[in-house]
């Protein structure tokens, strides 16, 4: 599957992936707005702005917040082709255009580039991991989220590179040797696989995507740029629905 991102409805759509178990991901509260993204999916950077937003209304009103890695194009194996660079190129400069957000071409100048977009949500679960019970409502999780889509999208780094993640985990003040302890096992790479299923397993098609927890039940929002009234307005009813 080669990447598709959709400039109208603001969609990367996500590659198939294996049937397998599903992964279960404890979430604090019982009324949840749940974020279902990919560090490097370009739509997501462009609709940063809106989830941090939508996080804040949500823990504003009582609702958690929780970010689950959605895993765009794991394992990549899309040939770095003048014509997969000249997609990208138009793609960012499009979602440059259209939400503002800062895009380089650095990324582009290399002469190899494997779009694998699982180390970096990798990143993330182990991330969690070390703020296991923590992290108020995945803040942290999602600013450290940010901080890999900004190295990625702003500096034009590799994210499939372990040092990568060193100058972001001094960041957060996170022992980087233990950090890359945790990344490199087999455990950590097959959980983060799970984290994809599990999304995939709620009907999930493109990220960004948002969907509503109450208790066990999780209910899709939308995917895309989606405008921040209609997460609010998703909050509100989810708030309103329990209180019934």
């Amino acid at each position: 599957m080669t990447m598709n991102c959709d400039l109208e409805t603001g969609t990367c759509s996500v590659a198939e992936l294996e049937k397998g178990q599903n992964a279960v991901v404890n979430v604090a509260s019982d009324l949840s707005l749940i974020y279902v993204g990919d560090p490097m999916c370009s739509w997501c950077w462009g609709s940063s702005n809106i989830i941090k937003q939508a996080r804040e209304y949500a823990i504003q009103h009582g609702v958690g917040f929780q970010v689950i890695s959605g895993g765009l194009r794991p394992g990549g194996g899309d040939a770095w082709t003048d014509t997969f660079k000249n997609f990208l190129r138009t793609e960012w400069k499009n979602i440059q255009r259209l939400t503002q957000q800062p895009f380089t071409e650095k990324l582009l100048e290399r002469a190899h580039f494997n779009y694998d977009t699982e180390p970096s949500a990798r990143a993330v679960y182990v991330a969690r991991q070390l703020w296991q019970d923590h992290d108020h409502h995945d803040e942290k999780l999602l600013a450290f989220f940010s901080a890999i889509q900004y190295k990625f999208y702003v500096d034009g780094e590799d994210p499939n590179e372990l040092e990568y993640y060193r100058s972001i985990c001094e960041t957060f003040e996170l022992d980087f040797d233990v950090f890359s302890t945790l990344f490199e096992l087999p455990e950590t790479q097959a959980a983060t696989y799970e984290e994809f299923k599990l999304n995939r397993s709620w009907g999930i098609k493109g990220f960004p995507s948002f969907a509503i927890r109450h208790g066990d039940n999780v209910k899709i929002i939308g995917s895309g740029h989606v405008a921040l009234e209609k997460l609010t307005q998703a909050i509100d009813d989810l708030i309103k629905d329990a209180r019934i």
